[in-house]
């Protein structure tokens, strides 16, 4: 059971899905996009895979594609190198972000199981944004993760990936084109991992 004392704030994010595998996060006229479609940028990227190969290897202010600690315009963000899900060629990250007091976790395409440190890194997660048809990480390890990092809310970033993930925990919802939260929902006390199915 969950319980998770807020601020109080009362403005909604709004959730959706970018191309095949990116996410919109939007609060007022703040968007933050993760791994987005080549032609789509909010207001803060974010990347969870860098090639190494990339002849721009430092981005500008409203990109971050790597590990460390940031701030932007009042949104934090922790990025956490995955050392086993890169190579010679690219980085992967996870990231940790505060955003407008939501904690979102974000876990890209992975090929194996992340280790417990750098799940302690993430720390507490209330939306978890995770790869699950673009890794080849099996359905019931990826499904053993998301429990063992315990989010009020998981959004698979397909559908697909949420057809998968929705039959592995025995769980049957609704598509929906949005999804829309406030930082207060979470004062709410929850028991189990809701799975969001999003429609591109």
């Amino acid at each position: 059971m969950k319980s998770n004392a807020r601020t109080g704030t009362i403005r909604a994010m709004v959730i959706s899905l970018l191309g095949s595998s990116g996410v919109k996060c939007q609060v007022a006229d703040f968007s933050l996009v993760i791994d987005p479609p080549a032609k789509k940028k909010g207001s803060l990227t974010l990347l969870t895979k860098m090639a190494f190969t990339d002849g721009n290897l430092i981005p500008g202010e409203d990109v971050i594609n790597g590990p460390g600690e940031y701030e932007v315009s009042g949104v934090k963000i922790k990025g956490v190198n995955l050392p086993k899900e890169g190579g010679k060629s690219e980085g992967k990250t996870a990231y940790s972000i505060l955003f407008d007091d939501i904690r979102l976790g974000v876990l890209g395409v992975l090929s194996s199981k992340v280790d417990d440190a750098e799940l302690d890194v993430l720390g507490e997660v209330d939306i978890l944004f995770t790869d699950v048809e673009g890794s080849t990480l099996g359905i019931k390890d990826t499904a053993s993760l998301v429990k063992k990092i315990d989010p009020s809310i998981v959004i698979p970033v397909s559908e697909k990936g949420a057809k998968k993930l929705l039959e592995e925990l025995g769980q049957k919802v609704s598509a929906q084109e949005k999804f829309t939260i406030k930082a207060k929902d979470f004062n709410k006390e929850t028991s189990g991992i809701q799975v969001v199915w999003l429609q591109e």
